[in-house]
Formats: structure tokens, C-alpha cells, sequence
């Protein structure tokens, strides 16, 4: 039988939503291609593992995303002209897998293909994914790929400006679907999930303002419910204890598994996130009005572009979310931007990336 060609796709520990793994499923569900995930695990200069392990990777990172790899001017490690670490392991990976193109869903993945491919001199395609709607200032040409898959046409027009043509970037939307969920199906996966009837707020953050949201969610008393994701213990420690200073603790559930993060989502009223493309990009394809809050650096310039149009409401800080929670419970602004947000995303799909690529490259 003959073998399909393979899609590799690129990763790295700073994706969000599981692009890689979405895309993968896409391509491989068309029928035309296998398709293989690999993070910096595997492809990275030095082993992934514990703070050494980050601290090597955010170090290599800020290396690759830097002004001097933008002028091509990063310095070279270990005797020259031969392949080190992870350029080596990169020119090993598309060596093994013979891949028909790389497909990269962060910027440090495209980073590190590009840097491998000028040093060991393959020829291998490559397709990069731009996970923002603000083209990042990490998308630097000397990282070009063959094609861009974006967003949103001001992405496109940003990359235009930077000197890629304007046939090189495709306006796809970003890799996450979520099905439309009505407010009947809402209600009703509410009950099945044991919350009461009363508005449900679902919140995603970290740390500090994960506390601080929740303390100001539960003074609201039995006006709402909240559901409030925490991965992390130690923070799932301080979210208990806040909850168990409530009123009514029967409204506050925390969500600590992973498979229910989704679940509580999309049955929840109002989301309430960091800034997070995967988070957002389904809401506003499952129907859920969302009110965001940031970071600092890309995350303030991807919120101002959200916000300008209508498409999440800001929280500039933690007490702004009791009076935007209010005014999409008390006007007609949380259907404004549910619309606002379904008519950007109708029109895209994983299926449609993945169909768009096999035709584009003859699988």
C-alpha cells in the first residue's frame, strides 16, 4: 500500500488551545496526508525538563525572536559550519519524516525551522500559522515562510507591509472550532451540569486575578453562578478558600479537569478570560459574549483591535468586570456581540484550512 505523505507540524510549549493537535486532525481527516506533532521536546537544542528546562527554552526563545536574528546576525555556537542542538535535530526531524511541507503554529517553531533550513540547506515548504489578531512583532522576515495562514485581512496587510507577497497569506481564521450553542441548549446543559437556573459566569485566569475575580463574582450573591477554571493547586487552594467564604457556596464550581474545561464553557452566559486567541476565537464561534482583560505587550495591542470592534468588552482592571458582567446581563449588548463574533468566524473552519492546504499543495 502506498505510503501518504506526511505533514510535520512544529510546536512549542508556548501554543495555546492545542493548534497543532487541531490541525493535525483537520489534515489528517481530509484523507490526503498522515500528519506529525512535534514540540521542543524533540526538536529542542537541550531536554525539556523542570525550571532548567524552561529557563533554556525562554532563553533560546528571546535568541531567536531577537533584532540580531532579524538582521542575521546571531552568533554562532560550536565549531562552524557543522549542525548543533537543535538545528540538527530539526534537519533530523524533516531528514526521518520527508515531509511533503512543515506546517509551524508558533512563532519560536517557525523561528527554529528557518534557522535549521538555512543552515543544513533543505528545501522543504514551510506554512506557518499566526495565532493573534495583531500580527505579532516576533513575525520577523528573516522567519518567512512560504505560506501565512491569518486571522483577519489586517494581518494580511501587516505581513504585505513587512515584504511578503500578498499570494503568500491566506485569511483562514484560527485553528479552533466550537459548535453554536442556542440559549435552550444552554439552559439545558446547565442543568445537567447541576447549575442553578441564574446566569452563569465562567472565568479563566491566573493567580492574583483569578482570586480577586471570584471574590468580586461571589459578593454578588445569588445573582450568579461561577464557574472558575484552576489547573494549577496552589491556585485552586486560594479559589477554595475564597469560595468557602461565601454565602452561597452552591453557586461557585471549580473546574479542575482539563476535559470539562470546554464543557463549563461553552454552557456558561459570560466568559470572562485573559487574553487568550483559543479562548476568544470559540466563543465567539459557540455564542458567548466575552470580557477580557490583559498582560501587557501583544496582549494590550490584541485587545485594543478586539475592543475597537466590538468584539469582546475590556477590563482594564479586576473591579471593571462587575459593571461589564451587568451591562451584558441588562441590555442587548451581550447579543450585539455575540453576532459581531459569529459573523467573523462563519466563514472558517479547521476543515476548510486543512482543504485549503491539500489543495494548495496537491495532496
Amino acid at each position: 500500500m502506498q505510503r501518504k505523505p506526511v505533514v510535520l507540524i512544529l510546536t512549542s510549549s508556548d501554543e495555546c488551545g492545542n493548534a497543532a493537535e487541531n490541525l493535525a486532525g483537520a489534515i489528517r481527516a481530509c484523507g490526503g496526508y498522515n500528519a506529525v506533532v512535534l514540540d521542543e521536546k524533540k526538536y529542542g537544542a537541550k531536554p525539556f525538563r523542570g525550571r532548567l528546562g524552561r529557563l533554556a527554552f525562554d532563553t533560546d526563545r528571546r535568541r531567536l525572536l531577537s533584532p540580531a536574528a532579524a538582521a542575521g546576525r546571531l552568533p554562532v555556537r560550536g565549531r562552524a559550519r557543522k549542525l548543533f542542538g537543535r538545528n540538527k535535530r530539526v534537519a533530523n526531524a524533516v531528514k526521518r519524516y520527508a515531509p511533503e511541507y512543515v506546517l509551524t503554529v508558533t512563532p519560536y517553531a517557525q523561528a527554529a525551522f528557518s534557522e535549521a533550513k538555512r543552515k543544513a540547506g533543505f528545501t522543504v515548504p514551510s506554512v506557518h500559522s499566526v495565532d493573534a489578531f495583531v500580527l505579532p512583532q516576533a513575525e520577523l522576515p528573516v522567519h518567512a515562510a512560504d505560506i501565512y495562514l491569518v486571522e483577519n485581512n489586517e494581518v494580511k496587510d501587516a505581513l504585505v507591509a513587512r515584504g511578503v507577497p500578498t499570494r503568500h497569506v491566506v485569511v483562514t481564521g484560527l485553528p479552533y472550532d466550537a459548535p453554536y450553542v442556542t440559549p435552550i441548549e444552554t439552559e439545558e446543559g446547565k442543568q445537567e451540569l447541576g447549575l442553578p437556573r441564574t446566569p452563569t459566569v465562567f472565568v479563566n485566569a491566573d493567580g492574583r486575578d483569578a482570586v480577586e475575580i471570584l471574590g468580586l463574582m461571589v459578593d454578588q450573591g445569588d445573582i450568579l453562578n461561577v464557574a472558575c477554571y484552576a489547573e494549577d493547586v496552589g491556585l485552586l487552594a486560594a479559589l477554595r478558600s475564597k469560595a468557602d467564604g461565601a454565602e452561597t457556596r452552591s453557586n461557585v464550581v471549580l473546574v479542575t479537569r482539563k476535559d470539562m474545561f470546554e464543557e463549563y464553557l461553552l454552557m456558561s452566559d459570560i466568559v470572562i478570560t485573559r487574553y487568550d486567541p483559543s479562548v476568544i476565537y470559540r466563543c465567539f464561534k459557540a455564542g458567548k459574549p466575552v470580557i477580557a482583560f490583559g498582560g501587557g505587550g501583544e496582549a494590550e495591542k490584541n485587545l485594543d483591535y478586539l475592543s475597537e470592534r466590538r468584539l469582546v468588552m475590556r477590563a482594564r482592571n479586576d473591579i471593571d468586570v462587575v459593571a461589564l458582567i451587568y451591562k451584558f446581563m441588562q441590555t442587548d449588548t451581550a447579543s450585539e456581540y455575540i453576532a459581531n463574533g459569529r459573523a467573523r468566524t462563519e466563514m472558517f473552519s479547521l476543515a476548510n484550512t486543512a482543504n485549503y492546504l491539500a489543495a494548495h499543495t496537491g495532496g
